[in-house]
C-alpha cells in the first residue's frame, strides 16, 4: 500500500486534480476517510466539496490522482460497480421519483439485488419506520415536505446496505425536528458500523457530529483534522 494511503482507512484519496473546460475544481487533494467514522468535507460554495463527492462514486473520472475504497481502486469504474461495492449516496435536493409512491420509490432499487423478496421488504418497511416515514407509504413523493423527500431519499439509499454513505448537504433547508432526525439515524447507523462522508455548510452540525472534518477552498484542502 502506498505510503499515501492509511491501512485503517475505508477511503482514500490520493492527490486528485479535476477540471472542467480548463478551470480547476480540484487541486491536489489528499485525505483518508477512516472506517467507521463520521467525516465532514466543508467549504464555501464552488469549494469542490460536491465535485469530490461525484469524484467518489463514479459520476466524474479524475484527471489525475487514485481514489480507493478499501483496497479497490475506483478510478476507472462504472457508478453501478462502485454502487455494487458498498457506496451509495444524497444529493443536495432529493432526486426521487415523485410520481411515485414513497414505497415504490423503496422498492425501485431492489431490482439490482440478488436477495430474497421477503427479505428485501422486511428491510424496506425498517427503513421506513426508521426514518418516521412508515404511515406514508402510500402516499405519492411529491406530496411530502422538503425534509420528508431528504429522508425518503436517505431511506432508499440504505436499502442496499451499504458501507460507505455520501451525503451532499443533507440538513439544508429542512425542518429542525427533521434535522434532528436525521442526525440521530446517522449516529445510530454509525454506532452499527456505517461510514459516513457529509458535505455540509452547517458548521454546528459537522461540529457535533463529524469526528473528523477537510476544509476545501478553490478546489484546494485548507486544512484536516478533529472536529
Amino acid at each position: 500500500m502506498s505510503g499515501n494511503m492509511a491501512e485503517n482507512a475505508i477511503v482514500n484519496i490520493v492527490d486528485i486534480k479535476k477540471s472542467f473546460a480548463g478551470v480547476l475544481a480540484l487541486n491536489g487533494v489528499s485525505f483518508s476517510v477512516p472506517e467507521k467514522s463520521i467525516f465532514g468535507l466543508i467549504g464555501p460554495n464552488g469549494a469542490g466539496k460536491t465535485t469530490l463527492i461525484n469524484v467518489i462514486n463514479g459520476v466524474y473520472k479524475p484527471d489525475r490522482g487514485e481514489i480507493h475504497f478499501g483496497a479497490v481502486r475506483l478510478n476507472d469504474m462504472a457508478i453501478y460497480d462502485i454502487a455494487q461495492l458498498g457506496i451509495s449516496r444524497t444529493f443536495q435536493v432529493a432526486r426521487i421519483f415523485r410520481r411515485m409512491s414513497v414505497l415504490e420509490n423503496m422498492v425501485a432499487p431492489t431490482i439490482f439485488l440478488k436477495e430474497s423478496s421477503e427479505r428485501l421488504k422486511a428491510r424496506i418497511f425498517d427503513l421506513l419506520d426508521f426514518v418516521g416515514l412508515a404511515g406514508k407509504k402510500d402516499q405519492y413523493a411529491l406530496e411530502l415536505s422538503g425534509g420528508q423527500q431528504k429522508l425518503l431519499e436517505f431511506a432508499r439509499c440504505l436499502v442496499t446496505d451499504p458501507q460507505l454513505v455520501l451525503m451532499d448537504e443533507p440538513f439544508a433547508g429542512v425542518h429542525p425536528e427533521i434535522k434532528a432526525q436525521l442526525i440521530d439515524n446517522i449516529k445510530e447507523l454509525n454506532e452499527k458500523g456505517k461510514t459516513f462522508i457529509i458535505v455540509s455548510h452547517d458548521m454546528r452540525s459537522i461540529s457535533d457530529l463529524c469526528t473528523r472534518a477537510v476544509v476545501l477552498n478553490f478546489g484546494e484542502k485548507l486544512s484536516e483534522g478533529p472536529t
